[in-house]
């Protein structure tokens, strides 16, 4: 659960002092314990040449072992399982640990004193047979020397050590998987915005291109001016092409690209739009997820001047206020007409501000006074 650790350390994966914990704990320190039990009924017999007491001191050590290793865990464990509150239960976790040490150091005493008892039978005899004997019986003996240092790790002691950092490590790695989960649902938003983007550039450019080839032949001065537009929209839009992540747009990208757009169609409609813009500095210098406020303009020029006879005006109004940056297109064209329906760009819109800010962003459009149409588009600062 916590960590990536260790075949020997897996049991650490789960919470400490709960019954998975326990069990995967046991699979590691039981066939320790009886090691260790075995190790010391060795010692005493390579050293005295008695193999004979090495069943009956096994057997004792290896009990006496496992009490030790497991004692104080499992008082824990079942003091946890009582879900007490939380001070309490620390406070008799820690009581049970030392419970169970106390127990662990009794259960050793017991083997040690059968020990005793046996080594009655050899008083005055030399310690080893052999050579091979007394190195066996030194190295174990050496080994044994540690066993209150064992003891206090195999009995719970670092358990509890680490049983009063669970709930830290716990937020980290709740923390550390909400930051994953929002980096995946950010990837997955600026996926979806690369191909709602790729949905729109090509349409603009075939029809641009289109407009180009029928003007060589009649006027080729607006074919050249068509072209001259397409390359200055082109430097802004291609380094947007190139970094499609919502982080690299700003506010004043996303309007020099709407500006490069309107002269392109400018050229196209013989220089019969008029364009505004009202935004500060500062306005401009903050992040706006791109290709939103491009579909807008083109949505005012499509349905809006286009159709309508005559010049036309196409406003970009931009400003903050209240914690939001609230972005307007407006045009003094036809309107909204009875009966039609939002087309892909307005639904692209909808869903890039859906993917990015979820219910906190706000999108309408309606009649504008005077004629034509606004939309405007509220994002909150904090999150842009």
């Amino acid at each position: 659960m916590l960590s990536d650790l260790g075949g020997w350390t897996l049991y650490q994966n789960f919470r400490t002092f709960t019954w998975p914990w326990l069990l995967r704990r046991g699979i590691v320190f039981w066939p320790l314990a009886v090691l260790a039990g075995c190790t010391y009924a060795t010692w005493h017999a390579s050293g005295m040449d008695a193999w004979g007491d090495w069943p009956g001191l096994a057997l004792r050590a290896c009990i006496a072992s496992l009490i030790a290793v497991s004692a104080g865990p499992l008082l824990a464990t079942l003091i946890r399982h009582g879900r007490l509150p939380l001070l309490m239960e620390r406070t008799l976790v820690l009581l049970a640990i030392l419970f169970g040490l106390w127990i662990g150091v009794i259960a050793l005493d017991w083997a040690g004193t059968y020990h005793a008892h046996l080594m009655q039978a050899y008083a005055g005899r030399p310690m080893g047979p052999n050579l091979l004997g007394q190195a066996v019986s030194n190295f174990l003996g050496a080994t044994i020397n540690a066993s209150v240092f064992v003891l206090i790790v195999a009995g719970g002691g670092f358990a509890a050590i680490y049983y009063l950092g669970e709930q830290r490590r716990v937020a980290q790695y709740a923390a550390g998987r909400q930051i994953e989960s929002l980096r995946a649902e950010r990837n997955a938003a600026d996926l979806r915005l690369a191909v709602l983007q790729a949905q729109v550039e090509p349409h603009f450019l075939f029809n641009t291109l289109a407009s180009v080839r029928s003007l060589i032949a009649s006027e080729p001065e607006r074919a050249a001016r068509t072209i001259d537009a397409l390359a200055a929209y082109l430097r802004v839009a291609l380094p947007r092409l190139r970094t499609t992540g919502i982080e690299e747009a700003t506010l004043g990208r996303q309007i020099d690209l709407c500006l490069g757009y309107l002269e392109i169609m400018n050229v196209r409609t013989a220089g019969r739009i008029e364009v505004l813009v009202e935004a500060s500095d500062e306005v401009r210098a903050l992040p706006f997820p791109p290709l939103i406020l491009l579909t807008l303009v083109e949505n005012a020029m499509t349905h809006g001047i286009e159709p309508k006879p005559g010049p036309g005006m196409i406003a970009i109004i931009a400003g903050t206020s209240d914690g939001f940056l609230s972005v307007s297109v407006e045009d003094d064209g036809q309107g909204l007409q009875p009966g039609t329906t939002p087309g892909l760009g307005l639904a692209n819109v909808r869903a890039q501000l859906h993917d990015r800010f979820g219910s906190r962003a706000g999108f309408d459009i309606a009649s504008r006074a005077g004629g034509g149409v606004r939309a405007c588009i509220r994002i909150p600062l904090a999150l842009s």
